[in-house]
């Protein structure tokens, strides 16, 4: 292969900071701290009490806001969707409206933050056999390797069929860290959001942003372990079937890196 016939002009990256930012820093800032620094001015403005559920009510909209004006925000600087930032602005969505929901429970709560993580491992083995495989999304993305390379490579070499294997045992291992997330949202939320949103707004938000906190050692970490091995042993698999090295897999390879392949 040439460097000729790679694509150019990859996407435009997004900035982790900036996602990570107001999909998981603003909003555990903003529950967690938000009444202590703009509690009083809210109260006078809101004509309630400090401690009251319209407060808090309104805090848990500002923090929601955050990951939601995110991804509005990346649509329309680089016009395509963010699915990550769709999914992180759904969870707030759902998050807020039961914290905002008259007769809401903590169990309705830890229900939901096991349903979405579960719900999108049971898609990525659903859409293994479809004309768009959710493992793409995650692993097989345009924006991270070269797909049009390596198609042609795996079809000029006749590595189709085992490719296709390799594929499905990634789709497995991200399956799995679904289910891992799905399972340990479940217990922690349990564990820490125990005051029932109906009863004490100002707790609940406190104890949502005090699991958010906690959910990156916990839950993204590990799963971020997984995920990078499953990309590990597809990329290791792409080398040897398709004969690329990673500077030719990768769309932004490091500069000056040329592996052997």
């Amino acid at each position: 292969m040439t460097e000729n016939s790679l694509p150019s002009n990859p996407p435009k990256r997004e900035n982790m900071l900036i996602n990570l930012s107001f999909n998981l820093l603003f909003p555990i800032l903003f529950l967690r701290k938000g009444e202590d620094w703009f509690g009083e001015t809210l109260a006078d403005w809101l004509d309630s009490p400090e401690d009251g559920t319209l407060v808090g009510s309104f805090m848990l909209l500002i923090a929601i806001s955050f990951p939601v004006g995110y991804g509005l925000w990346d649509f329309a600087r680089r016009r395509k969707w963010n699915f990550l930032s769709i999914l992180g602005a759904l969870s707030a969505l759902l998050t807020g409206g039961i914290g905002l929901l008259p007769g809401a429970t903590v169990s309705m709560f830890a229900i939901k933050e096991a349903a979405l993580p579960a719900i999108l491992g049971l898609l990525t083995v659903l859409t293994l056999n479809t004309k768009r495989p959710l493992v793409h999304l995650f692993l097989y993305n345009p924006e991270v390797v070269r797909v049009d390379l390596i198609d042609q490579a795996l079809k000029e070499r006749d590595t189709e069929k085992p490719f296709n294997g390799l594929l499905l045992k990634c789709t497995w291992l991200i399956a799995g860290t679904f289910i891992l997330s799905a399972t340990l949202n479940y217990f922690l939320a349990r564990s820490i959001v125990v005051t029932e949103p109906y009863v004490d707004k100002t707790a609940f938000n406190d104890e949502v942003g005090r699991m958010l906190g906690w959910s990156f050692p916990i839950i993204s970490i590990p799963c971020m372990v997984v995920s990078a091995y499953a990309f590990w042993v597809l990329i290791k698999g792409i080398r040897e079937l398709a004969g690329l090295s990673l500077d030719e897999i990768l769309t932004q390879a490091p500069k000056g890196q040329t592996p052997a392949k």
